[in-house]
């Protein structure tokens, strides 16, 4: 029996071409979709979850209050991890972490094979121990025990020294400090937190450099992780920081201190970085509605051909087919149709796999795809697919009373229409919906592309450079001025839309807190970026050992009418001579207010060791292309070890809502696909409309109806579901974009146009969708469809 429902459901597949390829590339495209969202889903909420102690790792965090900013930090004393420890018998072990970025390295025995690494990361021998990550080579116990040792992912090392044991071998870090390589690790997990390459002892932080060794000594900037015996001992554990931190002589006693749950970190924590757990839960909210959507076209496309099977039904049920036969057959049919779909669903999801990643800024590992989270979410949605997809259909048939059937009384119109209307304004709905939004993420964006940022962006190329002497930098800076085009360069240690540094002091007349965004350049870069002043200079030619506020950070630390010249007061420094105060600019991005910030500007000593980048303005007429090319030229005329490398400061701008971007991307990616399964039912409608109507056409194109007549009467009722499902997507879209434009500071606001346009989008491809079918229908000669019974 089984087999002779299989062989049925096959040729109803293959008699109906048409419908068989709209129902499983409509339901294909949605399977596909979905698939790829949950693949990012499911390995978003999967990080950190392979260590096998997760649950039992913590890190240390502080809350600060300083005025109105709350400052936080993972950044501890190197101290407080072994404190801890001894004064807690719950602690079973500790790591700290440290990160220097951009390291470049080169292989000891052959200098020409040099690369620059993302991450240099510091860390305690337990590393290996506390956290799961798979080891390949060395003895992991000892490897990071000593000053000056290195562990290497695969990768890394076999970029430096290929197919050779790299135990034992040197690499040079900036060409100078040799670290010896005591062994090598697995490539970390897509899904987890830390993403090193090239990982060193932490007794090799105090002996890397004067700064280092002062920080180990006097300040913090370890990241701490303790490993507990049990969760249970949390509460106590965080009690003690205070008291124990108070031993370390340097911690802050009007802090707050907790301990975050590790494998918590990515998807719960501020200090994560990432926006792709905001992205999971509404893009899973997508990905349902997209699912639903591809089952809804099969149903309804089923459903509506009813009265083609109603016979074949009336008869099985005469010579003896019971109800739950014909329930089996109906859904042996979906998952036939399913079968075939998700075939080609995962043709597509491997097509457009590498696409979506690029979109999301993120890399999945392949083996993920064979993980138990995600083989269970597959099979889930497959199972879920075939009995929501053969749940209607089967019902719906299996009922009909034979004797009515075989009489010719069963109507479509009155099984099943409502429900065809329902699922089409439900398509509709959600497809107008994602069209509203994808419009709204963009205009945002335009506005905030197109915002007035009190400084001009455009031509100026960024080049980061290694730490070097002051003099080495102020010959490289001359002779870049030396080339043609360049209108002006200069130095800046925090570039723009990077990250800033800060200090605390307070306001001189109510000692209010205010916190202070902090820029070190030189006098070149108030042109460079062409800064506009509210209260200029005295000395426009000498801007040295002065300080320049812009007009929140004046008002902030209530300075008065006449700024200039007046002492601010940092914390832990001597007075410093506000030399002039700019006009409000985005030093951060756009995305949220414009913070008090001030730039220092210092004539630094030749031997002083300065880092950075160096700006340089182009002028507009320049061949970019050529003018890079010159630049490299020259930079590469001066030693150095870090290999040259360029932005522009427009793009490092355009990085500070990328989040946005991808959201953007995502949303048109997503929302075309809604609309092509919509589109597939409405014309897979139209069709079987088409059909039905067949010789009423024939009849009222014998009487004298025109081409135009025709097609209004195959359409009329279609487009007029559409404007309905426009009248309920509109509200729910103004709603939801409402509370996304919230979280922006500087945003658009939501008018009419945005919601006419989407509406006049949707109703003309429903027209053109239609329209093709209905002309068909209506240029066909009557004849034919008059003489076949």
């Amino acid at each position: 029996m089984l087999q002779n429902y299989l062989k049925i459901a096959i040729r109803n597949l293959w008699r109906n071409k048409l419908y068989s390829a709209l129902n499983i590339g409509g339901l294909a495209t949605g399977l596909a979709a979905a698939m790829l969202i949950f693949l990012f889903v499911s390995h978003e909420f999967s990080y950190d979850q392979f260590h096998q102690k997760a649950d039992r790792i913590y890190r240390i965090l502080s809350i600060t209050k300083y005025g109105e900013q709350t400052v936080q930090t993972t950044a501890m004393n190197a101290k407080l991890g072994e404190m801890l420890k001894q004064h807690n018998p719950e602690i079973k072990d500790f790591v700290r972490i440290s990160k220097i970025d951009n390291p470049t390295f080169k292989n000891g025995s052959h200098p020409e094979i040099k690369f620059k690494e993302e991450k240099l990361a510091f860390a305690d021998p337990a590393f290996f121990n506390i956290f799961s990550f798979k080891t390949l080579d060395g003895n992991f116990n000892t490897a990071l025990k000593n000053p000056f040792s290195l562990v290497l992912s695969e990768k890394v090392a076999k970029k430096y020294f290929g197919n050779e044991n790299p135990v034992g071998k040197t690499l040079l870090l900036e060409g100078k400090k040799p670290f010896i390589v005591t062994g090598v690790f697995a490539q970390m997990p897509s899904n987890s937190t830390f993403q090193f390459e090239v990982i060193t002892s932490m007794a090799t932080y105090p002996k890397l450099d004067e700064e280092r060794q002062y920080i180990w000594e006097k300040a913090g900037s370890f990241e701490t992780f303790i490993l507990l015996n049990q969760q249970a001992s949390v509460a106590k554990v965080e009690k003690s920081i205070a008291q124990v931190g108070k031993l370390t002589g340097f911690f802050d006693e009007t802090s707050k201190y907790s301990l975050e749950q590790f494998d918590k970190i990515h998807n719960g924590s501020s200090f994560s970085g990432h926006q792709n757990t905001k992205f999971a839960y509404i893009f899973s909210g997508v990905a349902i509605l997209i699912l639903i959507l591809a089952l809804f076209n099969y149903m309804s496309l089923t459903t509506a051909r009813a009265t083609i099977r109603a016979k074949e039904v009336g008869v099985r049920k005469v010579v003896g087919a019971e109800r739950l036969g014909l329930v089996k057959q109906f859904y042996i049919e979906a998952f036939v149709y399913c079968f075939f779909s998700f075939v080609l669903a995962f043709l597509l999801l491997e097509l457009l796999r590498q696409p979506f990643y690029d979109i999301l800024g993120l890399q999945v590992d392949t083996v993920f795809m064979q993980s138990p989270i995600f083989i269970g979410i597959i099979t889930s949605i497959f199972f879920l697919s075939i009995l929501l997809s053969g749940s209607y259909t089967s019902l719906f048939l299996s009922k009909f009373n034979p004797i009515e059937v075989l009489k010719g009384k069963f109507s479509s119109q009155q099984n099943g229409a409502v429900i065809r209307k329902g699922f089409l304004i439900f398509q509709f709905s959600v497809s107008v919906v994602l069209i509203i939004c994808t419009m709204v993420v963009q205009k945002q964006l335009d506005f905030m592309r197109n915002m007035d940022l009190g400084l001009t962006k455009d031509q100026v190329l960024v080049i980061p450079i290694e730490e070097s002497p002051a003099s080495k930098i102020a010959t490289l800076k001359n002779d870049l001025k030396q080339i043609a085009g360049i209108k002006n360069v200069s130095h800046v240690s925090t570039p723009l839309y990077k990250g800033v540094n800060s200090w605390f002091t307070k306001s001189l007349v109510s000692k209010k807190e205010v916190t202070l965004f902090s820029i070190d350049s030189d006098e070149n870069f108030f042109k460079t970026v062409d800064l506009k002043w509210k209260n200029p200079p005295i000395d426009s030619k000498n801007l040295d050992s002065k300080i320049y506020l812009n007009e929140i950070a004046a008002e902030q630390l209530e300075l008065g009418k006449n700024p200039v010249g007046k002492s601010v007061f940092l914390f832990g420094s001597k007075p410093s001579i506000v030399g002039g105060i700019m006009k409000d600019f985005h030093f951060t991005g756009v995305k949220s207010k414009i913070e008090p910030l001030m730039i220092s500007i210092s004539a630094p000593k030749a031997t002083e060791t300065l880092y950075g980048s160096i700006y340089l303005r182009l002028d507009s007429k320049v061949d970019v292309q050529a003018k890079v090319a010159q630049v490299q030229q020259l930079y590469e005329k001066y030693p150095s070890e870090k290999p040259f490398e360029f932005y522009f400061l427009d793009e490092a701008f355009q990085k500070t809502f990328s989040d946005e971007i991808r959201m953007s991307k995502m949303f048109f990616s997503f929302t075309s696909i809604a609309i092509l399964i919509a589109c597939l039912g409405l014309f897979g409608l139209i069709t079987f409309l088409a059909e039905q109507k067949d010789k009423e056409i024939g009849i009222r194109k014998v009487l004298g109806a025109s081409v135009k007549n025709i097609v209004f009467l195959l359409s009329k009722d279609f487009l007029g579901l559409v404007i309905l499902a426009n009248l309920i997507a509109i509200p729910l879209a103004w709603w939801a974009m409402q509370k996304w434009l919230q979280d922006f500071v500087f945003r658009i606001s939501l008018t009419s146009e945005i919601f006419l346009l989407a509406s006049l989008t949707s109703i003309v491809l429903a027209f053109v969708t239609v329209s093709y079918q209905a002309v068909k229908s209506a240029v066909a000669n009557p004849i034919k469809s008059l003489r076949n019974e």
